[in-house]
Formats: C-alpha cells, structure tokens, sequence
C-alpha cells in the first residue's frame, strides 16, 4: 500500500566523511608522540627536531582508512603537532636548568598548563594583527611551501604523470640525503670538513634550505658569515668554540641590535597607514553615497573588538597567575609584552625569509628583566612563558601560509591551533619529568646544553654580574647597519642570522643557493615546486632521528 512515503534509494554514493574530527584525533595523539621525541633530542643533542613529517606521512594511511584523504585533514595535523611541540618546547630548556639547579619547584603542574595555554593563545591573537603584512608582502615562506607540497602530493585524487614524476624526485633526493646522513651518523664520513666555526657542514638537510630559499637570500646569509669569519680571524684567532663565538659581542651584541632594528622597521612599515588615513566627509565625494553594510558596519568592526578585548584578558590573567603563582611581578610581565612582539617579528621575518627559526628572545629576556629577581625559577618559567608567546605566534602565520599554498579554508585553522597548545602545555612538564625520571636531565646520557647556558645565564642576571655578550658602541653599529642595510633592500635579519649561525651551516645553505642559481639559469626541474629540496630535507631528517633515537630502545 502506498502511504505517502517513499523509500530511500541507494545509488551508490556514500555521503562525503567531515575529515576534520579524525585530523583533529590523529593530530593530538600524534603531537604527544613529537612532543617525546623533540624534548629528547633538544635535551640530548641542543637541537629541537621532531618527526612532523614522518608523522604527516603516517597520517596518510590512517586517513586512506577513514576516507578522509584531504588536503584539509593534512593541514589540520600539522597544525596541531607544530602548535602543541612549540608550547613543549618552549619550557623544555628553562625547565630543564630548574631541574639541574636543584632549586625548588612549587608551581602546580595545572598553572604550567594554564600559563603555556594563556601564552600561546596571546601569541595567536597578536599575530592576528599582522597577517596582512606577513602574508601578503611577498615573504618565500620556503618550508611552508615544502609542507604544502608534501600535503598536495598525499592528497592529490589523480596520481597523475607530474604526480609521479614529482614522487620520483622526491624519493631520489631524500634516499640520497638519508644516506649521506646514514654515513655521517655511523662517522664514516665526518659531520663537518673542517670546524663548526670555520668548515663546511656535510648535511643535506642545509644544501635543501639553500636550494629553497633561492640565491639571493643565500648571499645575504653569505654576509653575515663572512663578517663571523672576521671575528673569528682577526679578534678570536680561530681558537674558540662555537657558542662562545655565539656570545662574543662582536656577533651577539651586533646582531641582535640589527635584528630589533630591523623589527622596529617592520613594526613602523605595518603601524604607518593606520595614523596616515584620513576620514572623508561623511557624504564621500560629491554626489556620493556612502557604501554600508545592511548592519551599518557593525558585525565587521565586531570582530577586531572581540579579538582585542580576548587579548586584554589573556595577558590580564597572565599577570595574575604569574604575580600570585611564581612571583613574577605583573609590571616586569607587562614591561616584555611589547619586547617579545619585537622578537615575534624578528622570529617571523627569519620563518618567512629562511625558513629559520631566530630564537634570540630567551637570551635578551634574561639579561633585560634578570635583575628584577632574585631568585632563577620565576626568571626562567617568565623566559618560557615568552618564548611560548614569540612560537605560537611565528607559528600561527606558518601555518596559515600553509594552509593558503595547500589551497585550505584557513578559516577554521586558529581553533585546531588552540587545540594544539593546550595538548602541549597538558603534556610539557610531565614531559619533561619522565626523562628526567629515566636519563637524568643535566647528565651525561641528557647533557641538555641549552639548559646548562640558561641556568648560566640566569644565575648571572640574578647575581646582577654584567653580561659579557653586551657592548653599547656594537650595538649602536648594529643599528647603524641595519639602516643602511635596509636602505639598499637587503635584508637585515638575513645578515644577521649568517653572522650568528656556525659558519660550516651557512657554506653548506650558500652551496644550496648556487645550486638554486644553477638550477633557474639552465631551466632544468621546472614546476617542481621545492619538491627536490623537501626531500634533501626529510631524508636527513629521518634518518638522523633514526639514528639519534637508538638510545631510547
């Protein structure tokens, strides 16, 4: 009998599956696992690298399952692993000093979550004000273009002859440079020719940077190591190691005052047109209607309100559990907020430029603000909590990046980075505590060389003794530079970070640049879209992380 209801017809087409609830399940378990190997690694070696990308390819034949292959869903992972590892990594070497100092830990594991959660979160929301001139001034992005390739390739729904073509070089490039990591690892063949300081470095992962960031911003970086060269030579004598070449005031002193330089001329380039508008007369030009939104404007100025008003907040509750928790008191907080944008630019220049992360602030925090304690906890867990907020922020626009070369609505992206920082502040402390539980954080199986110089550096500060690494007139050289340098369209922050960066690295990123140039001038690789520099990338990531993880089976 016909009732009126007709039965549903099954033609063979199954409803789309929402991808984003699996990349956001996958995202957070598979950010934990980063979390535990790149606190490892940065305790054990000084470098911070994860799995990201092993991980990201690991995702592909979860989403394969679920059917959930999207370019959305790649995006998402990422972004919550790199959101998560920036919020455990930013406590990994402050933290780390704590435990080698001995002193007393009374701050509750949930208000180090609460404040991880509180900085990251205010990284995301400055960084909010700055996309236009981040995201659209033509900055390369280089390794946001390495991701969204690797995304596009895992997503692709034709795996047609480019498709192939492009897995091919990919697979080349990264076998090669796994093997030369391989060799390099069992010390077949030597890490660097020469020395750290005045040699060649052996990795292909630096040789793929160069090849990404293209030749010009290698002869930039090139610059700066020429004038480290002449530090080494002519004040050192070639007789020193690399960090203490890091803090010589020659290198120190000057770079950081081009860099800040260079970020106060960022920051003057994004503020001038909001003071250079004009408002025009109420009817526009003659004759002319003004153009209103049928709300009159209002849900269009809401936003930026709200944004502005959940920053406030943030840094509002940030001050209080810092004041009433840790003893940090609220002005010294409220005194680093605009230094630490400062170095969120600076940080977010060396990503966009280079694809290399500055990580000056822990330093200038410490020396700025150090005499205002007395004690080294409340010091180091402030250090941590800024350098949270200079990491999500660079980070956040890393991302958004990513999303807009995958051709992803990065819409929704802020929320899935949230989820991101609070899986990590959850997880950093305990962390950190299981290794230190296992190996011994300070000792030879986790020397943590990073933690040993900030716990230096801060008892320095607190004692109130100098720092060596400071000198006026170098500074005001650095600026002085960074002017001129600005002048002719070179890039200050390059420079610099060629000046603070081992020399045997940036011969290897400059032998990049000339490949790059080698590349372009005979027209070969056309349309492979960083393809052959991500794998020169990963395969000397995988493989040395490989080969650095035996000591944990």
């Amino acid at each position: 009998m016909d009732n009126g209801i007709q039965a549903p017809v099954d033609d063979g087409i199954q409803a789309p599956v929402d991808d984003r609830l699996p990349a956001i399940i996958i995202g957070v378990l598979f950010s934990v696992l980063n979390a535990v190997v790149t606190v490892y690694l940065a305790m054990k070696t000084g470098m911070a690298d994860g799995i990201a990308f092993l991980l990201l390819f690991l995702s592909f034949f979860v989403f394969v399952v679920t059917r959930t292959v999207k370019s959305r869903a790649f995006v998402y992972v990422m972004a919550i692993m790199m959101s998560s590892t920036a919020a455990v990594v930013a406590y990994t070497d402050g933290f780390g000093a704590i435990i080698i100092s001995g002193e007393p830990f009374a701050v509750p594991d949930y208000v180090m979550a609460a404040l991880l959660s509180l900085a990251s979160i205010i990284g995301l929301l400055l960084s909010l004000y700055f996309t236009d001139y981040f995201l659209k001034s033509g900055f390369p992005w280089p390794m946001q273009k390495v991701t969204a390739a690797i995304v596009t390739m895992l997503s692709a729904e034709k795996k047609d002859a480019a498709f192939k073509a492009s897995t091919v070089r990919m697979s080349i490039a990264g076998l090669a440079s796994g093997g030369i990591s391989l060799l390099r690892g069992l010390a077949v063949i030597p890490e660097t020719l020469g020395t750290t300081v005045a040699g060649i470095s052996l990795s292909p992962m630096m040789l793929g940077i160069g090849l990404l960031i293209g030749f010009q911003a290698c002869l930039q970086i090139a610059l700066g190591a020429i004038a480290s060269l002449a530090v080494l030579v002519f004040v050192e004598g070639f007789s020193t190691d690399y960090i203490v070449h890091m803090r010589n005031p020659w290198v120190f002193s000057t770079a950081i005052s081009m860099m800040v330089t260079t970020a106060f001329i960022s920051l003057y380039v994004i503020v001038k047109p909001y003071f250079s508008r004009r408002p025009k007369p109420a009817g526009g030009e003659a004759g002319e209607k003004p153009a209103t939104a049928p709300d009159g404007g209002r849900a269009r100025r809401r936003l930026p309100g709200m944004r502005s008003l959940m920053l406030v907040a943030a840094i509002g509750v940030a001050a209080i559990i810092l004041q009433l928790f840790v003893d940090v008191p609220a002005l010294v907080f409220l005194i680093c907020i605009p230094i630490a944008v400062l170095f969120m630019i600076i940080e977010t220049r060396g990503r966009a430029e280079m694809s290399m992360g500055v990580g000056i602030s822990s330093f200038v925090i410490i020396l700025l603000v150090g005499l205002a304690f007395d004690n080294i906890v409340p010091l180091l867990i402030l250090e941590g909590f800024v350098v949270a907020m200079v990491m999500s922020f660079s980070l956040s626009l890393a991302l958004i990046k990513t999303a807009e070369y995958s051709n992803v609505d990065a819409r929704g992206l802020p929320w899935v980075l949230v989820i991101g920082s609070i899986a990590g502040s959850i997880v950093c402390i305990p962390i950190i505590r299981l290794l230190d539980a296992i190996y011994g954080v300070g000792t030879n199986a986790l020397p943590a060389p990073y933690s040993v110089m900030w716990l230096e550096m801060a008892t320095s500060a607190v004692a109130g003794a100098p720092s060596p690494s400071i000198d006026f007139y170098l500074i005001l050289a650095g600026i002085v530079i960074a002017l001129v340098l600005y002048r002719y369209k070179i890039s200050a922050v390059a420079v610099a970070i060629g000046l603070l960066l081992p020399v045997s690295v940036t011969a290897m990123i400059f032998a990049g640049g000339i490949l790059a140039w080698a590349i372009h001038k005979k027209g070969w690789l056309k349309d492979d879209n960083g393809i052959t520099a991500s794998g020169l990338i990963a395969g000397d990531i995988l493989v040395g992380l490989a080969i650095s993880l035996r000591s944990l089976l």
